[in-house]
């Protein structure tokens, strides 16, 4: 018998603590640089810190991966009773953290990572694949190895509010968002699954209700076909209310009446620190 499989990922993938729970998936929090201090992800420091923040003193948060001994001594917490672990990272592209992963799983015993070429749930369905990859049966490199294959299938589609938060954190031109914000437009921002580029693309204009709405539909409309209808996800920055996104969860569910299992969930704080205020997402991955 092969040794047993540990799911871990970094807290950039925002799954809901009661389904890591319900699957044995295991976060390692990532660092918030705010104002000259560091702070564990949604640990010692939550979203609505970042808000004040931002809107009493005008301030970004920067994010950080932890050290390559940090990252070490998480994977040894299984590896030392004689488990493997496939860990699942925050893209390559908007992140030092797969680099320090891979650093740290060089000094382990059977730690496998994965980067994800996406970030948030998107990552995050790519680790409840791997849950169940695991109960399966298949050994930790073999799991790693089908999350390769597949990550590219995953069709994630954000709308953030404005591209303020996005542009400073260096992930779009400072052009594109001032061209945006200026035209009062908010656009569609989508992950190349090969390679974790991001991508800007429809631009909507109008109140930010219309606009998730239609945003909501477009993304549902490009998926409907060729999505996997057993796991979906709609997720939202946690300064939404719930007369905000219960309307669009609803509106989801109506649309795909056939997905039989909805997770619904808030961003924490790395995303938060990218993509600012009333953010949307809906999350789907292809038919194999």
């Amino acid at each position: 018998m092969g040794k047993p499989v540990i799911i871990t990922a970094d807290s950039s993938a925002d799954l809901p603590a009661a389904l890591r729970a319900e699957l044995g998936i295991h976060f390692i929090p990532l660092l918030i640089n705010l104002e000259g201090k560091f702070y564990k992800d949604c640990v010692d420091l939550f979203p609505k810190d970042i808000y004040t923040a931002y809107k009493e003193r005008g301030v970004i948060p920067k994010t950080a991966a932890p050290s390559i001994g940090e990252y070490k001594a998480f994977f040894e917490t299984w590896t030392s009773q004689g488990c493997a672990v496939v860990h699942l990272s925050l893209s390559h592209q908007l992140s030092s953290v797969n680099h320090v992963a891979q650093l740290a799983a060089a000094e382990c015993e059977d730690v496998h990572v994965v980067d994800t070429m996406n970030f948030c749930v998107a990552s995050g369905m790519l680790c409840v694949l791997a849950a169940k990859l695991r109960e399966q049966g298949l050994p930790a490199e073999e799991i790693a190895r089908e999350l390769c294959r597949i990550r590219s299938k995953v069709m994630a589609y954000y709308i953030p509010d404005n591209l303020v938060f996005v542009s400073k954190g260096g992930r779009c031109s400072a052009l594109t968002a001032f061209g945006a914000n200026l035209l009062k437009l908010r656009p569609m921002v989508t992950v190349n699954g090969n390679n974790g580029d991001l991508n800007i693309g429809k631009k909507y204009r109008g109140s930010l209700a219309t606009v998730q709405e239609n945003f909501l539909r477009d993304a549902i409309e490009a998926s409907r076909d060729k999505m996997d209808l057993s796991l979906a996800f709609v997720v939202h920055t946690p300064d939404m209310t719930p007369e905000q996104y219960e309307p669009l969860e609803a509106l989801a569910r109506e649309l795909l009446p056939d997905v039989q299992h909805w997770v619904t969930s808030d961003m924490g704080c790395v995303i938060v620190s990218h993509v600012g205020n009333e953010c949307f997402a809906f999350i789907a991955i292809e038919k194999d």
